[in-house]
């Protein structure tokens, strides 16, 4: 298992390209590239961004995907195409970079209501788009997150027996945030998970820096050191749940200790 912090956790402090050098900064060597807008999945500002890459090791792209994932399954084919053409920037983004996984959202729940799936439909349209991102290089891995379709754990079961090529990423807050504890997560996943998003969360929901809230990291690890779980293990927190640079350190040094403790038993 690889640790590292996403450049997500430093959005609206530091723009994408100068991540990089933070990441040196605090002796980070992996990340997981997260693209804020559509400016940032063209094919120049790709091009300019590898430079500064260096020596960092870019496990995943990720993308603010509300702007055009869910218009992947729309029923219209003009709609669906224009969204395609933005996913092949982002997996186009990802070969660049050297990244083995898209971490992927999906459609969205747009209102409170139940939702009957359709999971045969779905992965067929799952299964198109990793054959697109595999045309890059790229794996699609499939987040679970609150507000999407995939916000439990029952749906990974369905969803990954119609999809054998798929892989998941495990959002420990997005979990919580359902409402859902992240083990049943790994149950449901099984050996599909490729990254693991690190966030807490406090008594109030809010979320906050690994330590800072009320979730058990080392019993996590414990679990992941039992079943033999070889994900990437990323910390993504909002810039808002730290004042400075030192107190994100802090928060991977403290996610490194448990590491640690956990493989020295």
């Amino acid at each position: 298992m690889k640790l590292g912090i996403s450049t997500a956790s430093f959005f609206n402090r530091v723009q994408t390209e100068s991540t990089f050098d933070i990441l040196r900064q605090m002796r980070v060597d992996t990340t997981e590239v997260f693209l804020n807008t559509y400016s940032e999945y063209e094919k120049p500002f790709i091009d300019a961004l590898i430079p500064r890459r260096g020596n960092i090791d870019v496990h995943s792209v990720h993308c603010l995907g509300t702007q055009f994932e869910p218009q992947l399954f729309s029923g219209n084919a003009r709609v669906r195409s224009d969204a395609e053409n933005i996913f092949r920037k982002v997996c186009y983004a990802g070969y660049m970079l050297g990244a083995k996984f898209y971490t992927f959202h999906g459609p969205t729940r747009l209102k409170k209501r139940d939702y009957t799936f359709d999971y045969i439909k779905l992965g067929s349209r799952i299964n198109q788009l990793i054959d697109i991102a595999q045309s890059y290089g790229v794996n699609l891995s499939y987040e679970n997150v609150h507000w999407t379709y995939a916000s439990e754990p029952e749906y990974f079961r369905q969803i990954l027996k119609q999809c054998p090529r798929l892989y998941t990423t495990l959002d420990v807050k997005q979990a919580l945030q359902a409402g859902q504890d992240p083990m049943k997560f790994l149950d449901a996943m099984g050996n599909r998970i490729s990254t693991i998003h690190l966030c807490d969360v406090d008594k109030s929901g809010e979320t906050a820096l690994p330590g800072d809230g009320k979730f058990n990291f080392e019993k996590f690890f414990r679990e992941l050191e039992k079943r033999n779980v070889n994900a990437h293990a990323l910390l993504e927190v909002y810039s808002r749940d730290y004042k400075d640079l030192n107190e994100l350190k802090s928060a991977y040094d403290y996610i490194v200790g448990i590491v640690m403790k956990v493989k020295n038993k």
